[in-house]
């Protein structure tokens, strides 16, 4: 039997959801719907800090800046007006990192590849990308079980 877990390279979780009027009345309600659709949270979590790193991810890339690790923690101390916890931080960082919605350069993090500006220009090249390298290895698959059943 072959061991999936160790198949899996990436997964992505892309979901539809309504988007009513009173979640763009907030920033933050944009924040976690946005959070919520790109998979990157689930449904009901209660945990913000990912919430906080993601809205301070997403100011600095709108001003062209690129924070360090030192950056996003004084601006989340400023902006929840609460000590934080590096290793949780560093914790979300590396969740990111590894989803390959940040990367870090030089101990720079900035949005995907860092050759978009467009907040949805990032998003939908990563999550397609994702799905274009998916689907290329689900054909194979595909074809190959068609190909048995003639």
């Amino acid at each position: 039997m072959i061991p999936e877990s160790r198949l899996i390279k990436s997964e992505i979780t892309l979901r539809e959801l309504s988007l009513p009027q009173e979640v763009l009345l907030a920033k933050k309600s944009l924040i976690r719907w946005v959070a919520l659709s790109l998979g990157m949270i689930l449904p009901n979590e209660s945990r913000t800090l990912i919430l906080d790193i993601i809205d301070v991810i997403f100011e600095y890339h709108v001003k062209g800046e690129e924070p360090t690790t030192k950056d996003i923690t004084a601006r989340l101390e400023k902006t929840t007006k609460t000590k934080q916890n590096p290793k949780a931080i560093y914790y979300h960082l590396q969740r990111l990192k590894d989803s390959e919605v940040i990367s870090r350069k030089k101990g720079r993090y900035f949005l995907g590849d860092g050759n978009d500006k467009s907040l949805s220009g990032i998003f939908k090249k990563l999550y397609m990308k994702k799905a274009d390298s998916a689907f290329s290895n689900i054909e194979a698959a595909l074809e190959k079980l068609e190909s048995g059943y003639r």
